[in-house]
């Protein structure tokens, strides 16, 4: 069966020869792909046009971006660009190994999106606690367990991104929500282990600041697509403290108190907003 793919590759700050390397990396495996016609776009995101590497191969184009939008813009620009169904991402700087697309490619007959999943021997200390805490907290919220939740190396259809478009922010969070869509969608989704290898450069995440934003990303897009995970425990954080308030003022006073019947409203408040939004979210 033939199979079509655009390879994108997102470029900000890297060096030309790994800009290069990378994209040569994606060539020779996508000629031994067996019955695959593919083009690689190559994005530009602000860097100086006269210093770009150039490439006279035929399948591949580069996207120049005026200055610089962001990640996920520079994703978005070559997913409108593209012509093929499937979508494949990789980083132009040295992290992720292209010729594993090979195995990725394996599964695309029987998902909608495959993933990357880097394994966690391979992720520096530092990163390895905002990464278990990002993704305990996604999975809680999509109730599924999410290996690599921002793997940037991944193949997904293209129709996915078009149809959910006003979602993707411009910057780093491009990955987090295809990773949440799919899943809170029940799209098909295979994680397949890949290495990792240490980057070539300077990232340009800003780790505090994007750390937070992706906490806030992840909340953003429970509310919209499972707001049951989040309405429900807060309600029940709220009769819980109801409760122990309520058994307070029945030992201290021998009645309920303010506070207590403050609490409990809220508890029923927040789950009927709960139920509001998914009944919303089931409609729309």
């Amino acid at each position: 069966m033939n199979h079509q793919c655009t390879f994108i590759v997102p470029c900000y700050k890297e060096t030309p020869d790994v800009i290069i390397r990378t994209v040569e990396d994606l060539t020779k495996v996508a000629c031994s792909i067996t019955s695959l016609d593919y083009e690689i776009i190559v994005v530009n995101d602000g860097m100086r046009i006269d210093t770009f590497p150039s490439f006279a191969d035929s399948h591949i184009q580069i996207i120049n971006h005026d200055h610089n939008l962001g990640y996920g813009a520079s994703l978005m620009s070559g997913i409108l660009k593209a012509n093929y169904e499937w979508i494949g991402i990789i980083d132009a700087d040295g992290t992720y190994p292209a010729s594993d697309f090979e195995r990725l490619f394996e599964y695309i007959d029987t998902s909608d999106m495959v993933v990357g999943c880097r394994r966690w021997q391979d992720i520096s200390f530092i990163r390895r606690i905002p990464k278990y805490i990002l993704q305990k907290l996604a999975s809680f919220i999509a109730d599924f367990t999410i290996p690599d939740l921002n793997s940037g190396m991944r193949l997904f259809k293209k129709e996915i991104a078009l149809k959910y478009r006003k979602l993707f922010p411009k910057r780093y969070s491009f990955t987090t929500t295809i990773t949440m869509i799919c899943i809170t969608n029940f799209y098909n989704v295979k994680f397949l282990d890949i290495p990792y290898y240490k980057r070539i450069g300077h990232s340009g995440i800003k780790p505090v600041r994007d750390t937070l934003l992706f906490f806030s990303l992840i909340f953003r897009l429970g509310l919209y697509f499972k707001p049951l995970r989040f309405f429900i425990p807060l309600s029940g954080f709220c009769s819980l403290l109801a409760v122990g308030r309520g058994l307070r003022d029945v030992i201290a006073d021998n009645h309920f108190g303010g506070l207590t019947l403050i609490l409990c409203f809220m508890a029923f408040q927040i789950f009927f907003f709960g139920l509001i939004a998914e009944i919303i979210n089931k409609k729309l």
